[in-house]
């Protein structure tokens, strides 16, 4: 596969993953909705077979496809769904579509949601690439250059790619090294966060984001997406697609 097949398909796929996963929403975007059995419940019968049960979750798929589902769950005997949708009226809009409600199979209960805390749901990854590399961002994170560029193959290339233009910014771990040196002077607050860590055989998916205390003493921050080639746990080629705040 040629390079400039490798980063378009690279990149199209770093899209649909951004596109999928969009930045947390404010919280007064966020619905908790929880269901409880209603008085039309009949609890001799398999949940499966409940009166509009079919519809209920098509209903749920539905608001997946749709991305107003942020995550559905249950816990006990009580159904979870959090929608992301401007107001109540909305989401009492959305629940008006699920003919379980109106027959009494379930009650719907909607309450603000509003998140402090946020993680996730997933495992992290723990294959020896994507560990290599978690160790990679905290030693950038530490500022420290040379534990940094350990994990660098020895003619490891680093590439820029903005637009339809790709530059070779690094070329070899003593270069990446001594580069990395001056930009934790310059920068001595810089810190990497890993947003997302997705990875397809030797090559892993980054969105990170950046934060730094800029020359006139405000903070700033940059979002970006990464490729990685990690081989024998060592970073042999990095595609860095720089974006925005």
């Amino acid at each position: 596969m040629s390079l400039l097949l490798f980063v378009t398909l690279s990149m199209a796929l770093l899209q649909s993953s951004a596109s999928a996963q969009q930045p947390s929403p404010a919280p007064d975007t966020l619905f908790a909705v929880r269901f409880t059995t209603g008085p039309k419940w009949d609890s001799a019968k398999a949940p499966n077979v409940q009166e509009f049960f079919a519809e209920h979750s098509a209903n749920l798929s539905r608001l997946r496809r749709e991305g107003v589902l942020v995550i559905g769950a249950r816990y006990g005997e009580v159904g979870l769904v959090v929608l992301r949708l401007p107001d109540e009226d909305a989401v009492k809009a959305q629940l008006a579509r699920d003919p379980s409600i109106e027959a009494g199979t379930f009650v719907a209960q909607i309450d603000r949601f509003m998140p402090f805390m946020h993680g996730s749901t997933q495992a992290p990854l723990a294959t020896r690439e994507a560990i290599a590399l978690r160790a990679y961002y905290d030693a950038f994170n530490r500022h420290e250059a040379d534990a940094t560029a350990a994990f660098l193959a020895k003619d490891v290339k680093w590439y820029s790619v903005s637009g339809d233009t790709q530059s070779l910014d690094g070329d070899g771990r003593e270069s990446i090294r001594d580069w990395l040196a001056g930009y934790f002077k310059k920068l001595p607050d810089v810190k990497s966060d890993v947003l997302e860590l997705r990875q397809t055989g030797s090559h892993l998916f980054v969105h990170e984001r950046v934060s730094w205390t800029g020359a006139d003493g405000t903070a700033k921050r940059a979002s970006a997406l990464a490729i990685y080639e990690v081989r024998d746990e060592l970073i042999q080629r990095v595609w860095y697609f720089p974006a925005g705040e």
